[in-house]
């Protein structure tokens, strides 16, 4: 086999493993208002386990639900009345071969009083977490030891309902992690002080999990082996956690890192580097015989292989990967690893949780949605359906008709399909973008898609054929504000020429990227890297506006890195020959700033004229993607998703 070391098996305790892939906890926002298991949820981890994936660790199961919710929609664990909900979900995952684990958990200072119901958070110290913003109430000692009897409750309840084990939450800053951490944990009783007293929490939490459950029963802890948090635990003080939760009779460590104060290091966004948390796993793996899981960014089976290979760590963790493809290990064992729809690290999976609303993929559209998508009914009948546009969504709308049965037919004028993903892999840090393109093709010939390339369809051309329906994906156009003064100057032109290669700017030349969102910001840093000297110019406030926090921080870092000068609350007011003459907010003055090149990422706008010249032709054409509105790649695969997915 291929993947030799990614297939073969593995043990936890006296639990065997079918594979060495964990797919880890990954909140959902899929239980009901009352925390209980819903339909939703058992779909969408069937789906996973059905898929291949050896172990399941469940999202986050809350020990205390008045206090210990890190959302408002979680899993509760905390009375006997949840026990027959987990007991579906279990069952519904281990009929396929596949292991679960329950991840129990409380939030801790990283909740809010909005969960809380108005109610103050707690921590072990009143330390603000300043990612949250509130000042934790101090649990007493007493508090403390109710907790720990909490903790052990839950994880008998998890194996009354069939799970094969649990892990304990002692990572990313929540509540058991604030124990062990010194820039969380400032107490002077018994569980504070000494790094014996940080650990007691712990320790309590896995002596009674032994006691109350027996000692066959599977016990993983994951924790941050760095917080990357000033004053928080380091990796050497993650190698003494390692040795000592070793010592107490811990079967397994999850190694990750990270804190809310830290973020990124937690969910990473796209530009971080596939497998760069895996030196954490190493080093823990270093100090301990103990199984070791490994996390971050895990995309591809060949990179899972080698970390295996390696002997970095004894599992790896493919999370935001089993959210865009359930099927990445059945893809894997078959040969078909070029038909997986790899994770682009957008991060509008966590976008859609932190809205409060169901998990959501922004490439695969199924996801969070398994009910209300079952599969792909055969209903199709061979008729032939135009597809005009080969990007995201002309491509996931000839993808899901051949699923369906219909026989489509795809026209794309140039000669590569990918539409902005083409363009979109070109600067640092996008390769994976180039990945999910390449899935996207290899998925259209394995399902037979008729595709012609250089080829320009009309509404002549189709007319003239037998279509049954034609759904009209040609993206799309370049904003260019044509009231602004000297615009047409030869010097301006779009980020889209710039990515294509069309237009290159000298190296050493002054070039005034106007627009400051993720395209403005990703083709500064392109010109960049080329040798040119950039500025980025924005009217709004702050840069890549539309962008998740997290993606917000590390763009605004990288053109830091990179020597890029921004310009916030600034427009174009017009365009000169050798500069560009801004307006600072609603000020009447003007400034004027060096411009060898005027690059222009203002978005794109529909291109109205060919919709209008489309919807003449005949009532069976749907307008679908960008060309309906410019949005983010998400809602344009939905929209093509959905609109296919409904034909009749």
């Amino acid at each position: 086999m291929k993947y030799e070391k990614l297939f073969s098996e593995g043990k936890i305790g006296n639990l065997t493993l079918k594979n060495r892939v964990i797919m880890p906890p990954m909140g959902t926002v899929l239980a009901g208002a009352d925390g209980s298991v819903s339909d939703h949820q058992i779909a969408y981890y069937e789906e996973r386990a059905a898929g291949g994936v050896g172990t399941i660790i469940l999202e986050i199961v809350c020990v205390e639900n008045e206090l210990g919710r890190a959302t408002a929609t979680q899993l509760r664990g905390d009375e006997d009345r949840f026990i027959p909900g987990l007991s579906r979900l279990s069952q519904a995952i281990k009929k396929y071969g596949a292991r679960v684990f329950a991840q129990i958990h409380h939030a801790g200072n990283q909740s809010n009083s909005q969960v809380t119901g108005g109610k103050q958070i707690v921590a072990p110290s009143p330390v603000t977490n300043k990612a949250v913003g509130e000042k934790p109430r101090a649990l007493t000692t007493e508090e403390v030891k109710d907790l720990v009897r909490r903790f052990v409750d839950t994880a008998r309840r998890m194996q009354q309902a069939g799970m094969d084990g649990v892990e304990l939450h002692g990572a990313h800053g929540y509540l058991i992690c604030q124990f062990l951490s010194p820039h969380t944990n400032r107490r002077t009783d018994e569980y504070g002080g000494s790094f014996e007293n940080r650990m007691r929490f712990l320790d309590e939490i896995v002596q009674g999990i032994k006691e109350k459950c027996g000692s066959g029963f599977p016990l993983i802890v994951r924790f941050s082996a760095d917080e990357f948090i000033e004053g928080g635990i380091d990796l050497e003080e993650g190698k003494r956690i390692a040795r000592h939760l070793q010592s107490i009779g811990v079967n397994s460590l999850d190694v990750s890192s990270g804190a809310y104060e830290s973020m990124p290091k937690i969910l990473e966004p796209v530009f971080y580097p596939e497998g760069w948390r895996t030196y954490l796993a190493q080093t823990v793996k270093s100090e301990v015989s103990l199984p070791v899981i490994t996390v971050g960014v895990i995309q591809r089976p060949a990179t899972a292989e080698r970390i295996l290979q390696e002997e970095k760590a004894d599992f790896v963790a493919v999370g935001r990967g089993l959210l865009s493809d359930p099927e990445w290990l059945n893809k894997a064992a078959e040969g078909r690893e070029e038909e997986i729809t790899t994770c682009i690290g957008c991060l509008h999976c966590i976008e859609t949780i932190f809205d409060a609303c169901p998990i959501r993929c922004a490439v695969n559209p199924r996801t969070g949605r398994e009910l209300e998508f079952p599969g792909f009914p055969r209903d199709g009948e061979g008729q032939k359906v135009a597809v005009v546009g080969g990007g995201p969504a002309g491509i996931e709308a000839a993808k899901v008709l051949a699923l369906r049965g219909f026989r489509p037919v795809l026209y794309e004028k140039k000669q590569e399909l990918g539409g902005q993903l083409v363009l979109g892999c070109r600067p640092p840090g996008k390769e994976r973008i180039g990945w999910y393109k390449d899935a996207l093709c290899a998925q259209l010939e394995a399902v037979g898609v008729e595709v012609h390339l250089g080829e320009e369809a009309t509404p002549e051309l189709l007319a003239g054929q037998d279509f049954f329906a034609a759904f009209i994906a040609i993206g799309g156009r370049s904003i260019v504000p044509s009231s602004i003064p000297g615009i047409d100057n030869p010097a301006v032109c779009s980020a889209l020429d710039i990515l294509e290669g069309t237009v290159t700017p000298e190296p050493g030349e002054q070039v005034v990227v106007i627009g400051g969102g993720m395209t403005g910001c990703e083709t500064a840093e392109f010109l960049k890297h080329k040798g040119t000297e950039v500025t980025v110019v924005e009217m709004l406030p702050e840069l890549v506006a539309d962008e998740h926090p997290i993606n917000k921080v590390t763009v605004v870092e990288r053109l830091a890195e990179a020597g890029i000068q921004t310009l916030t609350g600034h427009t174009l007011v017009a365009v000169h020959p050798g500069n560009v003459e801004l307006s600072e907010g609603k000020s009447e003055q003007t400034k004027q700033i060096p411009a060898d090149r005027v690059v222009l990422a203002l978005g794109l706008q529909a291109p109205e004229e060919e919709i209008v010249k489309w919807l003449r032709v005949n009532e069976w054409v749907n307008i679908i993607g960008d060309a309906v509105k410019p949005r983010r790649v998400a809602e344009a695969v939905r929209n093509a998703f959905e609109s296919t997915y409904v034909l009749r």
